[in-house]
C-alpha cells in the first residue's frame, strides 16, 4: 500500500517537473512586410501566410531564412545562380526583427539574368559557327 503512494508521488513529481515550456527562454520576433499583398511568406521553408502579415511571428533565437517562394519551386536562376532570393535573419530572444521583402526587384533581376543568359546563348552559337566557317575555308 506504502509503495502505491510513493508511486503515485514520484510520478507527479516526474510529471510536474519534466514538463518544460515551448519556448527555453523568451521568443523572438519577426515582422514582415513586402512591396506587393498577397505574398506568400515563408520562415525556414514554412508557409507562414499572405502579406500583409498584422502580427509579428514568434521563433526562436537564431538564423532563420525569409523567402517568398517555397525551396521546392524556386526559379533556377534563383537556385543556381548568384540571385539572393532569401533573407537571413539573426533573431535574439525577446527582439523584433523588421524584414521588408521586395518582390519587384527580385522579379527584374531574375528576368536580366534570364536574358543575359540567352545573349551568352547566342554569343557562344555565333561564335562556335565562325570557327566552325573558319575551318572549312581553312580546309578548301
Amino acid at each position: 500500500m506504502v509503495n502505491k503512494y510513493v508511486f503515485i508521488l514520484f510520478m507527479w513529481i516526474s510529471t510536474a517537473i519534466g514538463q518544460s515550456p515551448i519556448f527555453e527562454s523568451e521568443p523572438g520576433y519577426i515582422r514582415i512586410s513586402a512591396d506587393t499583398t498577397t505574398v506568400p511568406i515563408y520562415v525556414d521553408g514554412i508557409l507562414m501566410g499572405h502579406t500583409p502579415i498584422s502580427n509579428p511571428i514568434p521563433v526562436l533565437e537564431g538564423v532563420h531564412r525569409i523567402s517568398h517562394q517555397p525551396p521546392s519551386i524556386q526559379d533556377p536562376f534563383i537556385s543556381y545562380g548568384k540571385i539572393e532570393s532569401d533573407k537571413k535573419i539573426f533573431v535574439l530572444s525577446g527582439d523584433t526583427v523588421n524584414v521588408h521583402l521586395n518582390t519587384v526587384l527580385l522579379h527584374s533581376k531574375v528576368q536580366r539574368a534570364k536574358k543575359d543568359y540567352r545573349m551568352t546563348n547566342y554569343a557562344g552559337m555565333g561564335l562556335s559557327i565562325l570557327v566552325l566557317w573558319q575551318l572549312w575555308v581553312l580546309s578548301n
